[in-house]
This record gives structure tokens, C-alpha cells and sequence, in this order.
């Protein structure tokens, strides 16, 4: 049904831009000069048919927050023995569709060419969920809080945290429990007071593992590098932002969660402040 809704929207969109380009011109609308009425070869329903099949990948890979790669989206949406200029086209094509119609922006990734993330770029109402575009389930909910707090802790942390930093964070927080008896390089580490059931069911059971596969390895909301820990027999980690955090999370916002917590202004953290203002401008933390 949705990719009926876009295919339709989009013939939609076509015609009246037709006609206000044959207004503009002076010709009768659907009137169609030599050629107009095929793009690369194909027919102009053929070429709205594949927009509309890349649109609705697009939205259908997300689901998950995975990287979307392009070569999935050629040979899923039947692009792959097109011509490399209609394969452009028509992902073009979809990408302007999707943020126009959807406010989703396609942002190629910078360190895996060829793979993309969509970005919302509907500003939500924080007041009334009546008005919010987007419904989140607990679970769903659960796991975007503990993904900002992470981001929180990282930028409060000048960027960077290692992970027994993070890990003992979200022991505190109530969320994770160490696994007893496993050689961590930490000195009298206890495993700590044993997670809710209920809670490390919204982490589908494992905290950590939650953190590694879908926060670093699916999603790409952090990063994660192995660093020189104080014992070479331990791998040790450090956890930075990822690229998908970078596009679509923004650092004033973190402040200010921050700031809330703390009941206190974003210039106490002057140097987050600062950059802040240098990356948002001047107004971004400004209060109403």
C-alpha cells in the first residue's frame, strides 16, 4: 500500500509541475515536445515506477537503521543491468522525493562510499505527542534514551571514553551487570547488582552487546577503537561518536539535556559551550 501511496503521489506531483512549466511556456498542459515523452529510453511511467520502487527501499531498509548500500537498492529494485546514468537518475530522483514528501534527508556516508543513512529532518513537538510525526514504542523508546545518554557521556567526556568508563556508567545507571568471573583488567570488579528483567528486555537481553552489534556495527551511532589498555593480556576499547550521530544528533541538544540535569547554564561547560557555538552558531543555545 505505501508503495502505492508514493507511486500515485508522485504521478501526482509530476502533472501539476507539468502543468505549471506548460502555464509558464504558453502550451496547453500534456501537450509534450519531440522527446519529451521518454527519459533515457524509457517511458515516463517506467521511470516513475523505478523512483518509486528506490523510495520505498529506502524506507523499508531503514527500519532497522542499518547503512543502506546502493548496490542493494540496484539489485533489489531491478537497477542492476540499467545504465549507470539511469541508475544516477533515478536515485537522484528518489532522494529529492524522499525529502521533499517525507522530510527524510539521504546522507551519503563519508567513510563507506556507496552506502547511505536517512536522516529525519522534521523538527518534532516536544510538548504534545499529539502532533509528533513519529510514534515510538517502550523499547524503542528505551533504546533511543540510552543511546543519547551514551552520546551525552561521550561528549561530556571530551569526546572519547573508554570502555570500562562507559560500561561502569551503565551499571550505575541500572542497565548492565558485569559477567562474574571474567578477567577484565579492573581490580576488585564486582559484577554489581543484578539488571531488571524488564529492563534488559529492552536491550533484547544483553546491554553490552546491544551497545557493540547495534549501536557500533548496525546503526553506527558510536564508534568503537581498540586502544593500549594498562594490561596488554586485556583488549582494551575507547567509544567516540559515530558517522550516523554526527548527521543526525545535535551537540547543543546534548548540552542542554545536560544542562537540565544539572539545573545549571550551558556557559558552566565552557568548553562544550564553546564548541557548540562554533559548530551551531551563536544561536544554538539560545533559551525562549
Amino acid at each position: 500500500l505505501l508503495q502505492e501511496i508514493i507511486f500515485i503521489g508522485m504521478s501526482r506531483r509530476d502533472r501539476d509541475e507539468d502543468y505549471d512549466a506548460s502555464q509558464r511556456r504558453g502550451r496547453p498542459a500534456g501537450s509534450q515536445t519531440p522527446g519529451q515523452s521518454s527519459q533515457h529510453g524509457f517511458s515516463k511511467d517506467d521511470m516513475d515506477k523505478m523512483v518509486s520502487d528506490a523510495t520505498f527501499y529506502f524506507l523499508v531498509a531503514d527500519q532497522k537503521k542499518s547503512l543502506i548500500k546502493r548496490a542493494d537498492l540496484c539489485k533489489y529494485c531491478d537497477l542492476n543491468k540499467k545504465p549507470r546514468d539511469v541508475q544516477v537518475d533515478v536515485i537522484n530522483r528518489a532522494i529529492q522525493h524522499l525529502l521533499k514528501t517525507f522530510g527524510i534527508k539521504v546522507q551519503e556516508s563519508e567513510s563507506k562510499k556507496g552506502c547511505y543513512f536517512l536522516i529525519n529532518q522534521l523538527q518534532e513537538n516536544q510538548d504534545d505527542e499529539s502532533l509528533q510525526h513519529i510514534t515510538w514504542s517502550e523499547k524503542e523508546n528505551a533504546q533511543m534514551g540510552l543511546t543519547f545518554t551514551i552520546l551525552g557521556l561521550i561528549f561530556m567526556s571530551n569526546g572519547k571514553v573508554s570502555d570500562d568508563t562507559l560500561f561502569k556508567f551503565l551499571k550505575l545507571l541500572g542497565v548492565f551487570e558485569e559477567e562474574r568471573g571474567k578477567k577484565t583488567g579492573r581490580a576488585a570488579d564486582q559484577g554489581g547488582d543484578p539488571v531488571d528483567p524488564d529492563v534488559s528486555e529492552l536491550f533484547d537481553g544483553d546491554t553490552k552487546k546491544f551497545v557493540n552489534d547495534i549501536l557500533v556495527g548496525r546503526q553506527h551511532y558510536l564508534r568503537r577503537d581498540r586502544v593500549q589498555g594498562p594490561d596488554p593480556e586485556v583488549e582494551a576499547y575507547e567509544y567516540s561518536w559515530g558517522e550516523r550521530a554526527e548527521f543526525e544528533v545535535k551537540k547543543s541538544d546534548v548540552l542542554k539535556m545536560v544542562c537540565e540535569l544539572y539545573e545549571c547554564e550551558p556557559r558552566m561547560f565552557k568548553e562544550q559551550y564553546d564548541k557548540v557555538k562554533e559548530a551551531e552558531g551563536e544561536d544554538a543555545l539560545d533559551t525562549e
